[in-house]
């Protein structure tokens, strides 16, 4: 039996689940049900939402103070509360693990991670979901700062971690890329998917669809939220009514709604920021299409739990995409808009071209079960601590 620590620093509120957590806590419980220990360490503020999802796990507290639930599109306010859970590291925990793993590549979580690990001599791993460095639109003094971390956490990681994860064969080459041009040598990663529990997503038949097109994820440009104005003012034209759900919170939450409102496209749309697990899952399975418009990701966690709820996708073509959703989606090359429009009008005529597309996806995405990676995951866990 392995006792596991996994080190989950930046969750900075106590109600946005997002799908790296949702991720983790499914792990979590296969783990915990094959018989081994899992922890949770957080800042406070996260608990809540840990509680409730992965009651099998315990919960380690690394920074009592800082709640950004009323303030999350201020990220610039995080960055103490890191330092803090930082600094907790060094002391604490004393005991009790055998792995200690950085669930991402931040410095909150491979400083945390490592730290806790050297005072128990015990293996650290990581698990990296992108790379920073090779996307070309993180400007501004924040992602600079993000992108120093990341660089401290590369050295780190390919010094002293006992095994590096990748999310997808694009993370891995990028990660590979960056570990090169800062004169390291290239280090050995296994590429351990994300997954979906097909059981929390519900299809729902035509008659039980309350809205036409949904949009899921982090509401940041990175997402592409910036082009969504426009894309829906070219649906609107064509189908006036036509309604539209915005899932998430961001950053940029207040300037997108503001240009909707500019543009007098608020009639059936809604923005719902920051909502329950059932209730995200809830509103995906009542859209009749699925909506994806990042510039990078390193899986695309949202358009598995789209296919999931056998949604047909229209999505921004990305390199990562083709490898894991191959033939699955309505592709559409990067930043034309109108195409995008098109697409899903396209979907919203046809009833019959939706249902087959959706079904279709539901059935691909079958193989990236939850319980499947998990274990595939847990083996080189095993592996690192019997060696």
């Amino acid at each position: 039996m392995m006792r596991i620590l996994l080190v989950h620093n930046t969750l900075n509120d106590s109600v946005s689940i997002s799908g790296v957590l949702r991720e983790y806590v499914n792990i979590a419980q296969v783990w915990v049900e094959e018989g081994h220990t899992v922890d949770f360490l957080s800042g406070r503020v996260a608990h809540k939402q840990l509680a409730e999802l992965a009651p099998m796990c315990g919960l380690l507290s690394s920074d009592d103070y800082f709640d950004a639930t009323a303030n999350l599109n201020q990220s610039w306010r995080h960055f103490p509360a890191y330092v803090r859970r930082c600094l907790s590291a060094l002391r604490w925990p004393k005991d009790g693990y055998d792995i200690v793993y950085a669930t991402g590549p931040f410095v909150v979580e491979t400083f945390c991670a490592r730290s806790i690990a050297k005072r128990l001599n015990v293996p650290w791993v990581v698990k990296i979901q992108h790379v920073l460095s090779a996307q070309t639109d993180r400007t501004g003094f924040v992602n600079r700062l993000m992108i120093w971390g990341e660089i401290k956490s590369a050295r780190w990681t390919n010094q002293e971690a006992g095994k590096i994860f990748c999310l997808s064969p694009t993370v891995a080459q990028d990660y590979g890329g960056l570990e090169n041009q800062l004169g390291l040598p290239v280090s050995e990663t296994e590429t351990i998917g994300s997954s979906v529990d097909l059981d929390q997503f519900k299809p729902m038949k035509e008659t039980q669809k309350k809205h036409d097109v949904v949009i899921l994820g982090r509401i940041h440009k990175l997402k592409g939220v910036f082009d969504l104005p426009s894309i829906w003012a070219s649906v609107k034209t064509a189908r006036t009514d036509a309604t539209l759900k915005v899932i998430g919170e961001g950053p940029h939450r207040a300037e997108v709604m503001a240009e909707f409102s500019r543009r007098n496209l608020t009639d059936g749309v809604e923005f719902t920021g920051a909502i329950s697990e059932q209730e995200k899952n809830r509103l995906v399975s009542e859209a009749r299409v699925g909506l994806s418009l990042s510039s990078e990701e390193g899986w695309g966690l949202a358009v598995n739990e789209y296919l999931a709820s056998a949604l047909p996708v229209v999505a921004y073509d990305l390199p990562v995409f083709r490898e894991i959703f191959p033939s699955i989606l309505r592709s559409i090359p990067q930043g034309n808009k109108k195409a995008v429009a098109n697409a899903l009008l396209e979907l919203l005529a046809n009833p019959d071209a939706r249902e087959e597309q959706g079904l279709k996806g539901r059935e691909f995405v079958r193989r990236y079960d939850y319980r499947k990676m998990a274990r595939e995951e847990l083996q080189h866990l095993l592996m690192l601590c019997n060696g």
